[in-house]
Protein backbone atom coordinates (compact mmCIF):
# COMPACT_ATOMS: atom_id res chain seq x y z
CA UNK A 1 0.00 0.00 0.00
CA UNK A 2 1.38 3.45 -0.74
CA UNK A 3 1.12 5.88 1.96
CA UNK A 4 0.49 9.52 2.23
CA UNK A 5 2.41 12.49 2.96
CA UNK A 6 2.25 14.56 5.86
CA UNK A 7 1.78 18.28 5.45
CA UNK A 8 3.11 20.96 8.16
CA UNK A 9 0.39 23.48 8.87
CA UNK A 10 0.22 26.04 6.36
CA UNK A 11 -2.15 28.79 4.87
CA UNK A 12 -3.16 25.97 2.64
CA UNK A 13 -4.08 23.30 4.77
CA UNK A 14 -4.00 25.13 8.28
CA UNK A 15 -7.93 24.20 8.65
CA UNK A 16 -7.71 21.05 8.07
CA UNK A 17 -4.99 20.94 11.02
CA UNK A 18 -7.52 22.96 12.81
CA UNK A 19 -9.82 20.10 12.53
CA UNK A 20 -7.99 17.19 13.61
CA UNK A 21 -8.54 15.56 9.57
CA UNK A 22 -5.02 14.63 9.35
CA UNK A 23 -4.49 10.98 10.85
CA UNK A 24 -1.98 9.20 8.89
CA UNK A 25 1.55 8.68 9.75
CA UNK A 26 3.65 10.78 6.65
CA UNK A 27 6.59 11.79 4.98
CA UNK A 28 6.17 13.37 2.54
CA UNK A 29 3.84 16.50 1.33
CA UNK A 30 1.77 15.90 -1.02
CA UNK A 31 -0.81 18.09 -2.51
CA UNK A 32 -4.84 17.60 -1.61
CA UNK A 33 -5.07 16.14 -5.63
CA UNK A 34 -2.61 13.48 -4.99
CA UNK A 35 -3.93 12.65 -1.26
CA UNK A 36 -7.07 11.49 -2.86
CA UNK A 37 -5.66 9.81 -5.76
CA UNK A 38 -3.49 7.94 -3.88
CA UNK A 39 -6.73 6.69 -1.57
CA UNK A 40 -8.41 6.00 -4.79
CA UNK A 41 -5.71 3.65 -5.77
CA UNK A 42 -5.85 1.84 -3.13
CA UNK A 43 -9.19 1.39 -2.87
CA UNK A 44 -9.48 0.25 -5.91
CA UNK A 45 -7.05 -2.45 -5.45
CA UNK A 46 -8.96 -3.85 -2.60
CA UNK A 47 -11.84 -3.36 -5.09
CA UNK A 48 -10.27 -5.69 -7.21
CA UNK A 49 -9.05 -8.19 -4.91
CA UNK A 50 -12.70 -8.94 -3.93
CA UNK A 51 -14.16 -8.83 -7.63
CA UNK A 52 -12.67 -12.51 -6.98
CA UNK A 53 -14.57 -13.06 -3.81
CA UNK A 54 -18.43 -13.49 -3.93
CA UNK A 55 -20.75 -13.39 -1.08
CA UNK A 56 -23.39 -10.63 0.21
CA UNK A 57 -21.04 -8.51 2.01
CA UNK A 58 -18.37 -9.13 -0.39
CA UNK A 59 -20.09 -7.61 -3.32
CA UNK A 60 -21.88 -5.02 -1.25
CA UNK A 61 -18.58 -3.72 0.11
CA UNK A 62 -16.82 -3.84 -3.57
CA UNK A 63 -19.70 -1.50 -4.99
CA UNK A 64 -20.42 0.90 -2.51
CA UNK A 65 -15.94 0.93 -2.92
CA UNK A 66 -15.93 1.49 -6.25
CA UNK A 67 -18.74 4.38 -5.69
CA UNK A 68 -16.17 5.95 -3.46
CA UNK A 69 -13.56 5.77 -6.01
CA UNK A 70 -15.62 6.97 -8.79
CA UNK A 71 -16.51 10.31 -6.59
CA UNK A 72 -13.05 10.74 -6.07
CA UNK A 73 -12.08 10.97 -9.70
CA UNK A 74 -15.07 13.09 -10.45
CA UNK A 75 -14.01 15.54 -7.30
CA UNK A 76 -10.29 15.22 -8.44
CA UNK A 77 -11.65 16.97 -11.79
CA UNK A 78 -13.52 19.72 -10.19
CA UNK A 79 -11.30 21.08 -7.00
CA UNK A 80 -11.93 24.51 -8.46
CA UNK A 81 -15.85 24.04 -7.85
CA UNK A 82 -17.21 24.65 -4.83
CA UNK A 83 -20.42 23.34 -5.99
CA UNK A 84 -19.60 20.06 -7.52
CA UNK A 85 -16.73 19.97 -5.06
CA UNK A 86 -19.32 19.96 -1.96
CA UNK A 87 -21.78 17.18 -3.95
CA UNK A 88 -18.82 14.65 -4.58
CA UNK A 89 -17.79 15.31 -1.08
CA UNK A 90 -20.79 14.62 0.69
CA UNK A 91 -20.95 11.72 -1.90
CA UNK A 92 -17.67 10.19 -0.13
CA UNK A 93 -18.64 11.21 3.34
CA UNK A 94 -22.00 9.33 2.70
CA UNK A 95 -21.09 6.43 0.89
CA UNK A 96 -18.21 6.25 3.62
CA UNK A 97 -21.08 5.73 6.50
CA UNK A 98 -23.09 3.25 4.33
CA UNK A 99 -20.36 1.22 4.71
CA UNK A 100 -19.10 1.47 8.27
CA UNK A 101 -22.67 0.57 8.70
CA UNK A 102 -23.12 -2.09 6.95
CA UNK A 103 -19.63 -4.03 7.80
CA UNK A 104 -20.45 -3.53 11.56
CA UNK A 105 -23.95 -4.65 11.63
CA UNK A 106 -25.33 -7.63 9.38
CA UNK A 107 -28.70 -6.09 9.81
CA UNK A 108 -27.66 -3.39 8.03
CA UNK A 109 -26.34 -5.42 5.37
CA UNK A 110 -29.96 -6.75 4.55
CA UNK A 111 -31.43 -3.70 4.91
CA UNK A 112 -29.36 -2.20 2.72
CA UNK A 113 -30.34 -4.88 0.16
CA UNK A 114 -33.95 -4.38 0.70
CA UNK A 115 -33.59 -0.79 -0.30
CA UNK A 116 -32.73 -2.15 -3.97
CA UNK A 117 -36.53 -2.87 -4.23
CA UNK A 118 -38.09 0.06 -2.71
CA UNK A 119 -35.89 2.22 -4.57
CA UNK A 120 -36.89 0.56 -7.81
CA UNK A 121 -40.63 1.22 -6.66
CA UNK A 122 -40.42 4.94 -5.93
CA UNK A 123 -38.84 5.06 -9.17
CA UNK A 124 -41.25 3.01 -11.05
CA UNK A 125 -44.19 4.62 -9.52
CA UNK A 126 -43.38 7.92 -10.16
CA UNK A 127 -42.54 7.30 -13.29
CA UNK A 128 -46.14 5.08 -14.19
CA UNK A 129 -48.22 7.71 -12.60
CA UNK A 130 -46.86 10.55 -15.27
CA UNK A 131 -47.71 7.67 -17.87
CA UNK A 132 -51.05 7.05 -17.02
CA UNK A 133 -51.98 10.81 -16.96
CA UNK A 134 -50.51 11.56 -20.18
CA UNK A 135 -52.88 8.41 -21.22
CA UNK A 136 -49.74 6.46 -22.24
CA UNK A 137 -49.88 2.38 -21.74
CA UNK A 138 -47.98 1.41 -18.65
CA UNK A 139 -47.92 -2.63 -19.54
CA UNK A 140 -44.20 -3.13 -19.57
CA UNK A 141 -44.29 -0.91 -16.29
CA UNK A 142 -46.50 -3.23 -14.59
CA UNK A 143 -44.57 -6.56 -15.64
CA UNK A 144 -41.54 -5.15 -14.19
CA UNK A 145 -43.54 -4.18 -10.80
CA UNK A 146 -44.70 -8.50 -11.05
CA UNK A 147 -41.77 -9.72 -11.57
CA UNK A 148 -39.72 -7.68 -8.91
CA UNK A 149 -42.45 -8.21 -6.50
CA UNK A 150 -42.24 -11.81 -7.08
CA UNK A 151 -38.44 -11.90 -6.80
CA UNK A 152 -38.29 -10.50 -3.36
CA UNK A 153 -41.01 -12.32 -2.20
CA UNK A 154 -38.52 -15.52 -3.29
CA UNK A 155 -35.59 -13.59 -1.47
CA UNK A 156 -34.55 -13.22 2.03
CA UNK A 157 -35.21 -9.49 1.70
CA UNK A 158 -37.86 -6.95 3.04
CA UNK A 159 -38.18 -3.70 1.33
CA UNK A 160 -37.02 -0.95 2.86
CA UNK A 161 -36.46 2.35 2.92
CA UNK A 162 -33.09 4.18 2.50
CA UNK A 163 -31.03 5.07 5.88
CA UNK A 164 -31.59 8.20 7.58
CA UNK A 165 -28.31 9.60 6.98
CA UNK A 166 -28.49 11.45 10.01
CA UNK A 167 -29.13 8.81 11.97
CA UNK A 168 -25.49 7.07 11.04
CA UNK A 169 -23.91 9.50 11.35
CA UNK A 170 -24.95 10.02 14.97
CA UNK A 171 -24.26 6.19 15.24
CA UNK A 172 -21.02 6.29 14.06
CA UNK A 173 -19.81 9.58 15.38
CA UNK A 174 -20.01 11.43 12.48
CA UNK A 175 -22.22 14.63 14.23
CA UNK A 176 -20.48 17.73 13.35
CA UNK A 177 -19.30 17.07 9.86
CA UNK A 178 -22.89 15.95 8.54
CA UNK A 179 -24.21 19.32 9.87
CA UNK A 180 -21.66 21.05 7.99
CA UNK A 181 -21.08 18.76 5.20
CA UNK A 182 -24.86 18.52 4.48
CA UNK A 183 -26.20 22.08 5.45
CA UNK A 184 -23.60 23.40 3.11
CA UNK A 185 -23.92 20.77 -0.16
CA UNK A 186 -27.77 21.24 0.21
CA UNK A 187 -27.51 25.34 -0.04
CA UNK A 188 -25.55 24.56 -3.14
CA UNK A 189 -27.18 22.14 -5.01
CA UNK A 190 -30.17 23.16 -5.10
CA UNK A 191 -31.09 26.78 -6.33
CA UNK A 192 -31.26 28.28 -2.35
CA UNK A 193 -31.83 32.19 -1.88
CA UNK A 194 -27.99 31.81 -0.47
CA UNK A 195 -27.02 30.19 -3.39
CA UNK A 196 -28.61 32.72 -6.06
CA UNK A 197 -27.77 35.19 -4.50
CA UNK A 198 -24.65 35.29 -2.23
CA UNK A 199 -22.42 32.70 -4.41
CA UNK A 200 -19.68 34.95 -4.79
CA UNK A 201 -19.23 35.73 -1.00
CA UNK A 202 -19.18 31.66 -0.66
CA UNK A 203 -16.44 31.48 -3.29
CA UNK A 204 -14.54 34.29 -2.60
CA UNK A 205 -10.88 33.91 -1.09
CA UNK A 206 -11.97 29.87 -1.53
CA UNK A 207 -12.24 29.62 2.07
CA UNK A 208 -15.28 27.25 2.01
CA UNK A 209 -13.44 25.37 -0.94
CA UNK A 210 -10.30 24.45 1.13
CA UNK A 211 -12.59 23.31 4.08
CA UNK A 212 -14.63 21.16 1.95
CA UNK A 213 -11.62 19.68 0.49
CA UNK A 214 -9.99 19.12 3.10
CA UNK A 215 -12.93 17.39 4.68
CA UNK A 216 -12.83 14.96 1.04
CA UNK A 217 -9.48 14.27 2.10
CA UNK A 218 -10.32 13.32 5.43
CA UNK A 219 -13.01 10.87 4.62
CA UNK A 220 -11.23 9.57 1.33
CA UNK A 221 -8.36 8.52 3.50
CA UNK A 222 -11.24 6.66 6.20
CA UNK A 223 -12.65 5.08 3.36
CA UNK A 224 -9.12 3.55 2.39
CA UNK A 225 -8.30 2.51 5.76
CA UNK A 226 -11.77 0.86 6.06
CA UNK A 227 -11.20 -0.70 2.93
CA UNK A 228 -7.86 -1.99 3.44
CA UNK A 229 -9.25 -3.53 6.90
CA UNK A 230 -12.07 -5.33 4.96
CA UNK A 231 -9.74 -6.70 2.22
CA UNK A 232 -7.66 -7.99 5.15
CA UNK A 233 -9.88 -9.68 6.76
CA UNK A 234 -11.92 -11.06 3.54
CA UNK A 235 -8.66 -12.14 2.11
Amino acid sequence: MQKHAQKPPSKICSVSWALGFMEHELKVQLSSKEDLELSKTNISKVVEDLSSKESELNNAAKNILKNIALEITRLTSTLDDLEYASLHTRNIFELYLILTHIYSDVNALTCWYGQLHKDSEQVRNGFRKLLVNKGIDTTSLDEVKEFEDQSLENSPYTSERNFNIANLAKIHGYEDDYGFVYKLSSKLVHPSSMKVNFYETLTENGKYLKIIISIAVHFGQKAEKLALKIGSEIA
